[in-house]
């Protein structure tokens, strides 16, 4: 029994209390409906109690009254659903209140479910253990998707990140090689191109990266402010970027052809902005067009109403409907794994930002295996640089309805169009769970309404397939039937129905258990888009301005080599662009490996990897000793010479050597670095244990500065490494260092200015 539960009962009445308690104190009645492991109960009074209780302890499941003194039932539910920790646990009513009206009102407050009393025994329980099953099932596949958006952002960024950085490292060494060997090589040329390849790519990706950081923060804006006017040339601006892209859609035999309107009106805005969208959407429709001779890119420019309308159409692979919004999300692509150079998910992110930004926005409409339409659409500039107020639009929301009777079909699909006040409702249709499955495949509502008995496949069974998919588990589903008898109700929200409405029903009533299940599904939704965003902002901190000095670097010294190859080969100004790029190549590889790792730190994937590899460590202190003896960083000091000594018969410490190594290897050439001058100096590693504790102590040869001890205090005992950009250039390093030694449990202290201590507890085998 590997799962267990935990269930909040909160009911003022201490016989009905004890009673429901006793429930889960029964093996065998808990057995008999499903529920086959451990239940924890805790109970309350009323819902303060609750609230008390919850503070230090998270339930899986509440089940409360309503009519209780100092906190009802309804003030309850709101203080759980203002917090967002709390929005994901299933709440019951279970009440004496139980006339229409009071079900209803219950049920639009948000309770998943309303029961009344009295109630029956077995039934409460079959209700309870299928709102814990969805409940875990959600949790699942929540914990799912955060996994597989860690495991893509990583793949992503070893990807995007080191194959350009290869380009550049494997190129030098081939030309480097070249020189020394055979001045005649007719293979430089070719080799510069993979350098300045390698740079394009990666300084592109930086960039985004770079930009992406400015559009969230706000800082683009101001410059957005100062380059902004008024723009006549649209069009002109869609040629350059045709101009810039064209190489890509000649290289995969794609034309590209133009409808440009010559009646466009202005628009305002900057034009370096404007183009950087129509490029991005432009490379975007080559790199998803497959090579063809016969295939095409449309763009066409238009005015309609007040509006300018760039299109950017293309005949390549599209795309699933239901993901056209998440295709702006940063980090998010589609069918990777077989589209392997799609690149890093900025591109649409940034595209978005600076549509956004003039005030307009970008329309997406597509078909698998046809094609995709971009469509940026920007407001005609109406001679007030203020942007113009306009009607707050009815946020969009998609229904599945299935009801075989096709004139009740039609009838409900209209009454949802155009009756909704709160949303704008996309209805699709099925007539039967089959039908309604065959929907799914390609659609993902955010709510399913369904008639219960109908042909081929039953709303029974429809409803069973739907909540065995993780990926529609989360979707709220109604019936909507004829079938009103109570074990009709019963079963259909023991197999995880929201809502049990009967027919006939009231419209009105239906349209409010619309709207009500349609903000408790994007409230979740939106919870769990935040735990996403707070993920790749972490990972967007990283990103640091530092890449753009080694990449120039590299760039302007194989630029010399590129433009004079013939004059430069054989003096110094050959070895002092050689010496260029292979000084910025150091670098730049040092920078991805140490955004690299900080990203594993971040999505957890070091302590993956550290769990994998933990044992016990016998010889930590000559590790430590051969670790200072052997960094090519330190050894190329000559001024800086490490003397490690070690306590004989030292006891293990547990962890994992490789990112011991590591961390403790940073540390050290942090502190060479800091002590790096023209003066002979040594270091003193010491390895002893003091009680229960390997005590690691180095001691400087020189005192650090104020500013020093302050920075690597900061760093030491903060784990926040979101500060980062405006960090010293040894920061990225240095919280490596100290990350990774307190993974394997150990601390590092400043002793005073001239000694640092980093301690592990002593490993016992029990």
């Amino acid at each position: 029994m590997n799962r267990s539960a935990s269930i909040l009962l909160v009911e003022d009445d201490q016989s009905m209390l004890n009673g429901m308690y006793d429930l889960f104190q029964m093996p065998g009645l808990l057995e008999k409906v499903g529920i086959d492991y451990a239940v924890d109960v805790r109970t309350a009074n009323n819902g303060q109690e609750a609230l008390n209780i919850m503070a230090e302890y998270m339930p899986d499941l509440i089940v409360s009254d309503i009519m209780m003194p100092v906190m009802d039932g309804y003030e309850f539910l709101n203080k759980v659903q203002e917090n967002p920790q709390w929005l994901h646990i299933p709440f019951i009513f279970l009440t004496a209140k139980g006339n229409r009206e009071e079900i209803l009102d219950g049920q639009l407050r948000g309770a998943n479910l309303y029961i009344t009393k009295p109630f029956a025994s077995i039934e409460l329980l079959e209700l309870i253990r299928s709102q814990l099953e969805r409940s875990f099932q959600r949790q699942f596949t929540n914990q799912q998707n955060i996994a597989n958006l860690k495991k893509g952002i990583l793949q992503i960024l070893n990807h995007e990140f080191r194959t350009p950085l290869t380009y550049v490292t494997a190129y030098y060494e081939m030309l480097s090689d070249s020189v020394n060997r055979f001045p005649d090589n007719h293979n430089f040329q070719e080799y510069l191109r993979g350098i300045q390849a390698g740079c394009v790519r990666l300084t592109k990706l930086i960039e985004d990266f770079i930009l992406v950081i400015e559009l969230r923060t706000g800082e683009y804006k101001s410059r957005y402010q100062r380059r902004a006017k008024l723009i006549m040339t649209i069009n002109s601006l869609v040629q350059t970027a045709v101009q810039k892209q064209g190489e890509g859609a000649v290289r995969k035999g794609i034309e590209i052809e133009y409808s440009l309107s010559p009646d466009l009106l202005p628009v305002y805005g900057e034009p370096q902005g404007l183009l950087a969208i129509f490029e991005r959407l432009l490379n975007n429709a080559i790199k998803f067009t497959p090579a063809n001779k016969n295939a095409r890119i449309y763009i066409t420019t238009e005015t309609q109403d007040n509006e300018v309308l760039i299109a950017f159409r293309d005949e390549g692979i599209g795309f699933p409907q239901d993901i056209r919004y998440q295709i702006f999300d940063l980090f998010f692509q589609h069918n990777r794994g077989v589209m392997e150079q799609q690149g890093a998910g900025t591109g649409l992110t940034v595209a978005k930002g600076l549509a956004e930004l003039h005030n307009g926005r970008i329309e997406v409409t597509t078909q698998e295996g046809v094609g995709s339409t971009f469509t940026v659409v920007l407001p005609v500039f109406s001679g007030s640089f203020e942007k113009p107020e306009s009607q707050p639009e009815k946020p969009q929301a998609t229904i599945l309805a299935v009801e075989d009777e096709a004139s009740l079909l039609l009838g409900l699909q209209e009454l949802l169009e155009i009756a909704s006040e709160k949303y704008a409702l996309t209805v699709l249709t099925a007539q039967n769970g089959q039908h309604g499955l065959e929907v799914l495949s390609q659609h993902k509502p955010d709510l399913i309404i369904s008639d219960i008995m109908m042909p081929v496949m039953d709303g029974f069974e429809f409803l069973q397939n739907v909540r065995q998919n993780p990926d529609l588990i989360h979707i709220p589903f109604i019936f909507l039937t004829a079938k009103g008898e109570r074990q009709d109700r019963h079963r259909g929200l023991s197999k995880g129905a929201e809502i049990y409405l009967t027919k006939p029903y009231d419209s009105d009533e239906l349209l409010q258990h619309v709207t009500s299940q349609l903000d408790q599904y994007f409230q979740l939704q939106s919870i769990q888009k935040q735990n996403f965003d707070s993920l790749k902002r972490g990972i967007l901190q990283l990103i640091t301005p530092d890449f753009r000095l080694p990449l120039t670097a590299v760039q302007e010294y194989s630029d010399i080599l590129a433009s004079g190859l013939e004059n430069v080969r054989s003096d110094e100004d050959l070895k002092r662009s050689l010496r260029g790029i292979q000084e910025g190549s150091i670098r730049l590889t040092n920078l991805v490996e140490d955004f690299i790792s900080l990203a594993e730190l971040k999505t957890g994937e070091t302590e993956t990897a550290y769990a994998l590899r933990e044992q016990p460590i016998y010889n930590f202190g000559y590790l430590l000793c051969e670790i200072s003896q052997s960094s090519q960083y330190i050894n190329s000091h000559e001024y800086i010479k490490i003397h490690c000594t070690v306590q004989e018969n030292l006891p293990p410490i547990y962890g994992d050597a490789e990112s011991l190594r590591d961390g403790i290897r940073r540390l050290l050439e942090v502190i060479v670095k800091l002590h790096t001058g023209e003066e002979y100096q040594e270091l003193e590693f010491s390895v002893t244990q003091i009680d229960d504790e390997i005590c690691c102590n180095l001691t400087l040869p020189t005192s650090l500065s104020e500013n020093e001890l302050r920075g690597l205090a900061a760093i030491f005992a903060n784990n926040d490494d979101t500060e980062l950009v405006e960090a010293k250039d040894y920061t990225p390093s240095l919280t490596i260092a100290r990350s990774y030694i307190v993974l394997n449990n150990g601390r590092i202290q400043l002793t005073d200015a001239k000694q640092i201590c980093i301690k592990f507890p002593v490993y016992t085998a029990s």
